[in-house]
């Protein structure tokens, strides 16, 4: 299992966004949105071994985090406006009545009343990589594709000092994709490519089997 965080430093926990101005009334949840469409979905279907937990950080005492679960999932469409739709009923779930724990709202789509100490408190023995421009190039990490890695990647602001500091503190090992500073989504995008290509091995390259020779001349 591979699972993305992905942290909305100031996205509402609270349903009362528009979804005609989800930038600028949401606190930029299409950030965060979009990367759950990178990480989970792929042309005509959903990465079965993917979790994606999007923690809605905006509001002391609202943290909420929602859950997206790969093998469970259903009718996760690619386009902004769905996903916002989604989330937006999500939220609206969430009610006094609700435990504090997770509660599956939607098929694959869960919700829980925490932030970022809930998902730390709630990882599962998995290798946590902090996505940081300076870190170590993905490329160069053997380990991104063990069976069970957390990804955890900032929006549009990054990832603040407290939250680089817990993790550091985890043993967490800084991650690069690239030269080039990205988007949250294009940085979720490239690791799970580059987890696809290794996973596919040498049949990426040939899919067809090995090339005969070309004819002599």
């Amino acid at each position: 299992m591979r699972r993305f965080v992905i942290i909305g430093q100031t996205a509402t926990a609270s349903a009362d966004f528009r979804l005609d101005d989800l930038p600028s009334t949401s606190g930029r949840v299409d950030v965060l949105l979009r990367c759950v469409r990178a990480a989970l979905l792929v042309s005509h279907g959903v990465r079965r071994d993917v979790v994606v937990d999007l923690v809605l950080g905006a509001g002391a005492g609202h943290e909420r985090i929602v859950r997206f679960v790969g093998k469970d999932a259903k009718f996760i469409r690619p386009d902004e406006r769905s996903l916002a739709t989604l989330l937006k009923k999500v939220l609206a779930a969430d009610t006094d009545a609700n435990p504090s724990g997770l509660v599956e709202v939607r098929p694959g789509v869960w919700l829980a009343r925490g932030g970022f100490e809930w998902v730390i408190a709630n990882l599962e023995s998995e290798t946590p990589y902090i996505l940081d421009s300076l870190g170590e190039d993905i490329r160069e990490i053997a380990a991104i594709s063990a069976p069970r890695t957390a990804f955890f990647v900032g929006d549009h602001i990054g990832l603040s000092d407290a939250v680089r500091g817990r993790l550091a503190a985890l043993g967490a090992r800084s991650l690069s994709v690239g030269p080039v500073s990205l988007h949250a989504e294009d940085v979720v995008a490239v690791i799970a490519n580059e987890i696809d290509r290794r996973e596919a091995g040498p049949a990426l390259r040939h899919p067809r089997g090995t090339p005969e020779k070309p004819a002599q001349r």
